[in-house]
């Protein structure tokens, strides 16, 4: 797999960066001021692989991290990083042909992280079935309201017909009574008027006793109705109680793991900060409990979830009529199934042991030490001074500890010189800085015995480093910061090149802070070297440590707001670097400058003053695509003032040299009074020497409208103007045009047949006129 870019969000100053992606040949470079965040990037790249992050990393509006990072498959199959047979056929037509995989990690209030699956159409794949439940669940859970609210109003009905059934009992009983007493006195009746009273009396109660009968039936079924009708609810309420006290149990699980994460944020926070020793063995003991509550009860909370979604299940299926029984049955086989299928994070954390690793090279974590015991060496043991460098120097040498058991001392002595003269020569490929005139230095290693006076050790062998050059050998430690930076960045990466395939990535901040600027170009030339076998994404604010001619590799990073070092981080990649500051984009500037110094411009004859550096990478670059054969030698000036003083300055040599200008009114302006100060009584010469370009007011005018698109501005937009007007109206930068018009040419090999035939004649014309002016 191939680290292919990377989102970060809420990480330091960075709020969003958007998606970056890295350049295709392997190295990338983080150029911009201090405090603009591209350490930041780097960090957050590591934190992205370990998964650790710290309270400094943290936003103060307490939002956490979280970083995607895009990955190219290569020639694997994702059927290869994940086990497709736990994953639906739907799901597996999603992923099977897919080049490109997005993980994405984030963190949590409790600083534990997860690894997910990021792209877009796997995550709508699982948000459909995260909303298919939770539309099941508010239905279920709708369900449970509604029915426990039935409940309530059933019960309360049932206990009012029980009340009044109770009622009609009494008064039934009551009529009874009176009822028996009727007929008494109708049987005590001896006269004829009080029989017939009585007999009245009877009738009377006999009507009133039957409609209380009446009453007292019609509540006993309407009671036995509502029991029924209870009594039918009752298996549904016992089942929407138990996802009630479900429910319950998750969220004072969520409390109590809310409540243990923050005692262990303050527990963690304490022993930071305790320098006192019993301070700290009582803050680790503190630390060490919560550690283990915050497990106990990350477990009861996952528990109380997996038992919640059992109860919504079965009450689903409650609802639906079946028996509890069996709907519980089967919700825990349906629960059981679903665990058998792949999560989100289930496929995250199986591709992410497959993505490269990432290593942040810091300075001097490994230095060379000047001597370190062979016991050490061939027992790993890794707390050993210096025991990683020296280990990085064994790799590069092709040694293994059979190498020295060798019991011959003569062979092993000059097998050690033979290699050593490998090394050196090795090293110099990389290191060319010299130690006065011819001199440079050489990394050499010897097998040393202890004598007497280490007493302990007496006998036993160790391996001891030198840094020689023709006066002298030191240790390691006695030279300089920059030579042992260097040695420490050269065997990590070397090492690292020969020791694994291309699934590394390494960050590197600063690189050669304490170098020479040619020792800094050193740097660059290791990254040139070992980029087939690593990726290397570093950052940088030295010119040296970029390619100009290589502007693809490039990602900007300032704030939003350049006054305001509160504002956000904002990256931009290289077809944005318009947009970036000029005080993010000065190593661009100060290196297109530096190459220039570096080259020998000034001839005899032939010399052509330009208008500037602009100038001079169009002529150069058109001038190899023309197969311009005359000699001709561009010297860059700085704007017309530049020429007045390089003018000078050959004219006092006594060189020959014309000037070029473009049509503008102050280019005319400096004409007339350059001819006037050097070429008095000479105007005919003036004139052929000094040439204005009437026609165009700058260099980006020889190329036709169409071309100055497609390769310089590089993309389609509407241009009506001149292309100088289109860039001085749209503030773009120059200098950066130019410099991607060389890098595009490069990369994409043009030809002069690529241009069209109004930039071909144009250029021509000019070359034309370049000829007779030094002629």
């Amino acid at each position: 797999m191939r680290f292919r870019g990377f989102k970060i969000n809420n990480y330091r100053s960075i709020v969003d960066s958007g998606w970056n992606f890295l350049a295709y040949d392997n190295i990338t470079a983080l150029i911009g001021q201090n405090e603009s965040g591209k350490t930041s990037v780097l960090e957050a790249l590591m934190s992205y692989y370990d998964g650790k992050i710290s309270d400094d990393v943290l936003r103060s509006d307490m939002t956490f991290p979280v970083v995607c990072c895009m990955f190219e498959l290569n020639d694997k199959n994702i059927s290869q990083l994940i086990d497709t047979s736990r994953i639906s056929e739907e799901l597996r037509d999603i992923i099977n042909n897919k080049k490109e995989i997005i993980l994405q990690r984030e963190w949590k209030p409790d600083r534990t992280s997860s690894v997910t699956v990021g792209d877009d159409d796997v995550r709508d794949y699982y948000l459909k079935i995260q909303q298919a439940k939770e539309e099941l669940e508010k239905l279920v859970q709708k369900e449970i309201n509604d029915l426990l609210s039935k409940a309530d109003k059933v019960l309360d009905e049932m206990e009012l017909a029980e009340r009044e059934k109770q009622e009609a009992r009494n008064d039934l009983n009551q009529w009874y009574l009176k009822l028996e007493e009727a007929k008494k006195s109708l049987k005590k009746a001896r006269k004829h008027d009080a029989r017939l009273i009585a007999e009245q009396e009877l009738d009377t109660v006999q009507q009133l006793y039957g409609q209380s009968e009446e009453q007292f039936n019609s509540k006993v079924k309407l009671f036995e109705e509502k029991k029924l009708i209870t009594q039918e609810l009752s298996e549904k309420v016992t089942v929407c109680k138990r996802c009630t006290e479900a429910i319950e149990k998750v969220k004072a699980a969520a409390q109590d793991l809310e409540s243990l994460s923050k005692q262990l944020r303050e527990a963690e926070h304490l022993y930071d900060i305790y320098s006192n020793e019993k301070e700290k063995k009582t803050a680790q003991q503190k630390l060490e409990k919560c550690r283990m509550d915050l497990a106990r009860i990350q477990k009861i909370h996952n528990d109380a979830i997996e038992h919640e979604k059992i109860q919504k299940a079965t009450a689903a299926r409650v609802f639906n009529g079946q028996n509890f029984r069996i709907a519980e049955t089967e919700a825990i086989a349906e629960l059981k199934n679903e665990k058998r299928y792949l999560t989100p994070e289930d496929i995250g954390n199986q591709i992410f042991e497959h993505i490269p690793q990432f290593d942040f090279f810091e300075d001097f974590s490994s230095l060379l030490p000047n001597k370190i015991d062979l016991e050490d060496l061939l027992s790993a043991n890794v707390h050993a001074e210096g025991y990683k460098a020296a280990q990085n120097f064994l790799l590069i040498a092709g040694l293994n500890s059979d190498f020295f058991r060798e019991k011959n001392h003569r062979i092993l002595k000059q097998k050690i010189e033979n290699l050593n003269s490998e090394i050196a020569i090795d090293f110099q490929d990389y290191w060319r800085q010299n130690v006065g005139k011819d001199n440079k230095i050489r990394l050499n290693f010897e097998l040393e015995h202890y004598d007497y006076s280490v007493p302990e050790k007496s006998g036993k062998p160790y391996l001891e480093f030198w840094i020689k050059d023709k006066q002298e050998r030191l240790y390691p430690k006695q030279r300089s910061r920059g030579v042992r930076w260097f040695l420490s960045f050269y065997l990590e990466l070397k090492a690292t090149a020969l020791q694994n395939s291309q699934n590394r990535v390494l960050l590197i901040d600063e690189p050669g802070l304490s170098l020479h600027a040619r020792a800094q170009e050193d740097v660059l030339k290791v990254f040139e070297d070992l980029k087939d076998a690593m990726q290397i994404i570093y950052c940088t604010h030295s010119p040296h440590l970029v390619d100009v001619n290589k502007l693809y590799r490039i990602l900007a990073v300032q704030r939003a707001d350049e006054n305001d070092e509160n504002s956000e981080t904002v990256i931009l990649d290289a077809k944005s670097l318009p947009l970036a500051s000029s005080d993010t984009l000065s190593p661009i500037y100060s290196l297109m400058g530096a190459r220039l110094n570096e080259q020998q411009y000034i001839k005899q004859k032939n010399n052509l003053i330009v208008q500037d550096t602009i100038v001079y990478y169009y002529l150069n670059v058109m001038s190899k695509l023309l197969d311009i054969r005359f000699d001709v030698h561009y010297i860059p000036a700085t704007g017309t003032e530049g020429i007045r003083i390089l003018a000078n300055v050959l004219t006092g040599w006594k060189l020959d040299f014309s000037i070029l200008l473009f049509g503008n009114g102050e280019n005319r302006e400096f004409a007339e009074t350059i001819k006037k100060q050097l070429f008095i009584g000479k105007e005919a010469e003036a004139d052929k020497r000094i040439n204005i370009l009437e026609t165009y007011a700058m260099i980006e005018d020889l190329f036709s409208t169409i071309d100055f698109k497609r390769f310089i501005l590089q993309k389609r937009v509407g241009i009506t103007e001149a292309n100088s007007e289109y860039i001085l109206t749209n503030e773009l930068s120059r200098t950066l045009l130019a410099a991607s018009f060389l890098t595009y040419v490069q990369d994409n090999r043009m030809k002069l047949a690529d241009f069209d035939e109004e930039t071909r004649n144009n250029f021509k014309k000019l070359f034309g006129t370049i000829e007779k002016m030094i002629a």
